[in-house]
């Protein structure tokens, strides 16, 4: 009787768990489409975004490397400081504390009501280079941690296609964009990438 209930109690962990997991999913890909909603591509100022992005790489970075030392320094048994595990598993759990820098100014400044100003298109801008600065990173980490994966560089073959179909693209497609239709282009995307996610674990 006392192993079955530990039985079930773990399922329903574990179901709560992927439960979670898709509704954070779902949610980011909600924020995240609003986030590049309306974002213009000025092929005449390249050398600009340029500089926004070292500008998001610096906001970004910051973050990520107090964080990572915290968790070192503070969080980790003094026997395992010096660890390559510590400093891994370290930095990357510290780089989802990068991106909120500039996502925090740009939720902000929209609740202030801020958001036809020009410090709110280049705060989406910011945070714009501040997200595909952290997936690229957290990428090569992840290379460093598990070693050479084709999954990894399929990822970024995949990354560097989007970014040139948003080069090529950008505003030529029109489509609804009431809050209706981004609910159901998040549940889209996000049992796309659970697709994958499931496919790669059945590879492996």
């Amino acid at each position: 009787m006392g192993s079955q209930y530990l039985s079930t109690s773990k399922g329903a962990e574990q179901t709560g768990r992927e439960v979670i997991r898709l509704l954070t999913m779902f949610l980011l890909c909600f924020i995240m489409i609003h986030v590049g909603y309306e974002f213009e591509l000025n092929r005449n100022r390249i050398r600009s975004y340029a500089v926004d992005h070292g500008v998001a790489d610096t906001a970004a970075g910051f973050p990520w490397i107090f964080v990572a030392l915290y968790l070192v320094f503070v969080m980790n048994p003094p026997a395992e400081k010096g660890s390559f595990e510590a400093w891994t598993n370290s930095l990357l759990a510290s780089r989802f504390a990068a991106p909120t820098s500039a996502g925090v100014l740009f939720s902000m400044l929209a609740a202030a009501g801020l958001s036809a100003t020009r410090y709110f298109r280049r705060t989406r801008i910011l945070a714009i280079f501040d997200d595909l600065g952290t997936v690229l990173l957290m990428v090569s980490l992840k290379m460093l941690i598990v070693g050479l994966r084709w999954q990894l560089g399929l990822i970024v073959i995949i990354m560097v296609v989007q970014l040139w179909l948003v080069w090529k693209y950008l505003h030529k497609l029109r489509i609804p964009v009431t809050w209706q239709y981004v609910l159901l282009y998040s549940a889209g995307i996000t049992a796309v990438s659970e697709i994958i996610y499931k496919g790669q674990q059945a590879v492996e």
